[in-house]
């Protein structure tokens, strides 16, 4: 039994429970992130589902809107300063988004990125137009911050302009129009797109993510640890004790 209190033995026992509070705690960690994403769920919903606010009212007397608040802006598309936003895939489709500065009547312009498209429609293969309609419009969607990081690719001479992101600064750099600190995804517009293109971007899918699961997981590999241990541990034991019982 002396041996059992080895330091061998101590350094194993510590292991063997630090390890099984390791994989609980990672379980109430998944579970914290899951009341987390439940949370932002919640409050995106709510910016969502509110009636959209006229963006260039919001702008000037709240400043820039939290991501995801329902907005609304009247103004006439700046179709010559269209930009591309690349790699964006839909239904499991390559293309892009067009994103288009509208002008305000205050004469401000925000960037409005309009929907999707193939790349069958960029090349030409698609008879239907994107162009956004002429004169003035109504339009309503989400709000967005700037993306960083954004980069300008390489396109031909006479083509539209391509960015990897909407990053305004890009976007500005590249359409020549200087645009607010805040981009509006399109949900809906009027007059609508006379051809059906481009198609508006999905409102996001508000999953809870595999947090639950990976909390489940944990706690079954920490009361699995837990038990696994137990049993060697009282093998051990028995081993030791059964030359001192046929004695």
């Amino acid at each position: 039994m002396r041996r059992l209190a080895s330091p061998g033995w101590v350094a194993s026992h510590l292991f063997a429970v630090a390890m099984v509070v390791l994989m609980a705690n990672l379980g109430f960690w998944q579970l914290r992130r899951l009341d987390d994403r439940r949370a932002d769920n919640a409050r995106t919903a709510a910016a969502m589902s509110q009636a959209p606010s006229d963006i260039a009212a919001y702008l000037d007397t709240l400043g820039l809107p939290p991501e995801f608040t329902a907005v609304a802006a009247t103004g006439a598309y700046l179709s010559g300063a269209e930009v591309r936003v690349g790699n964006r895939s839909s239904g499991g489709q390559p293309g892009v988004w067009l994103a288009t500065p509208l002008e305000l009547a205050d004469g401000r312009a925000v960037a409005v990125v309009r929907g999707w498209v193939s790349r069958r429609s960029v090349v030409g293969l698609d008879d239907r137009s994107a162009s956004p309609p002429a004169g003035q419009v109504v339009v309503a969607g989400l709000a967005f911050g700037s993306v960083d990081g954004g980069r300008v690719a390489e396109t031909g001479p006479g083509e539209t302009p391509e960015i990897s992101r909407m990053d305004l600064d890009r976007f500005a750099e590249v359409s020549g129009v200087d645009v607010e600190d805040v981009w509006i995804r399109l949900r809906a517009q009027s007059p609508p797109q006379p051809e059906g293109l481009p198609e508006p971007v999905p409102d996001p899918d508000l999953t809870e993510g595999p947090h639950l699961s990976y909390a489940f997981q944990w706690f079954f590999f920490s009361a699995g640890a837990a038990v696994v241990y137990i049993l060697i541990l009282r093998r051990a034991v028995t081993g030791r004790q059964e030359p001192l019982a046929t004695a």
